[in-house]
């Protein structure tokens, strides 16, 4: 225990320390880039103020924050329940995953993209990184499957049940299909691009994954990051882009 008078800092105290800026660290992760993480800036600042009136005997003020803080807890429980429960799954989800394996995942994803483009098939895949993308899986049809070349063309494939809406790639598995991403505003930088490539950019928004948008119109590739849309990718240009964006942060 660390002895404030002496000013004495112990190795527990050191690993004390060490542990609860870990946890507060993982938690900013496991928020960061979704819409929860303006809650909990909100959140810092009510407890910041609740703190602040309590040290300064502010009785009525303490008084009404204390029992507002309670009633928010819960009603903050009910708004963010998708977010808890996806970053509960994200906890405990195994994180062992070999690099080879994701490898050939994305070697499949690849050729799939590539056959689609050359037939000019509209595709929608979101491959999830840091952020979990459970929210926007819970409005398609899950599917938990694993993730191939001839499985996402049939996804994909015209007058398909599961053509519409976007794909939500979870390691090696597709893990839902015909998903609805939030789309960005129609009068932006992107404004003549169609639904599919504005859903792509606005899942981009809220999120850390990495989209990749096949156009039915021309057959071209691009990838959607961080509410930037990439130009027209080539086969090889976009193997490379996905190689880096995900192949390499995760091996």
């Amino acid at each position: 225990m660390l002895n404030w008078g002496t000013g004495a800092l112990g190795v527990k105290d050191i690993v004390d320390i060490a542990l609860v800026a870990t946890l507060i660290y993982q938690g900013y992760l496991l928020v960061s880039g979704t819409r929860a993480v303006n809650v909990v800036r909100g959140v810092m600042v009510f407890g910041g103020v609740w703190l602040a009136s309590n040290l300064l005997s502010l009785t009525t003020l303490s008084y009404l924050l204390g029992r507002a803080g309670t009633v928010g807890l819960f009603a903050l429980v009910v708004v963010f329940q998708p977010e808890l429960r996806a970053a509960l799954e994200r906890i405990g989800r195994p994180r062992a995953r070999g690099a080879t394996d994701l490898g050939a995942t994305l070697q499949e994803l690849a050729r799939a993209v590539e056959r689609m483009a050359e037939r000019k098939i509209g595709a929608l895949i979101a491959i999830e990184r840091r952020t979990p993308l459970g929210e926007y899986a819970a409005t398609g049809v899950p599917l938990d499957a694993q993730l191939s070349t001839p499985f996402l063309e049939a996804l994909f494939a015209r007058n398909a049940p599961l053509h519409d809406g976007g794909v939500i790639v979870q390691g090696s598995r597709v893990i839902a299909a015909a998903c609805l991403f939030p789309l960005q505003s129609s009068d932006g930088l992107y404004r003549r691009y169609g639904t599919r490539h504005r859903a792509a950019l606005g899942l981009s928004e809220v999120s850390d994954a990495v989209i990749v948008v096949v156009s039915e119109e021309r057959g071209s590739v691009r990838i959607a990051l961080s509410g930037r849309l990439s130009p027209e990718l080539s086969s090889g240009e976009m193997r490379e882009r996905l190689r880096e964006l995900v192949y390499e942060e995760n091996a």
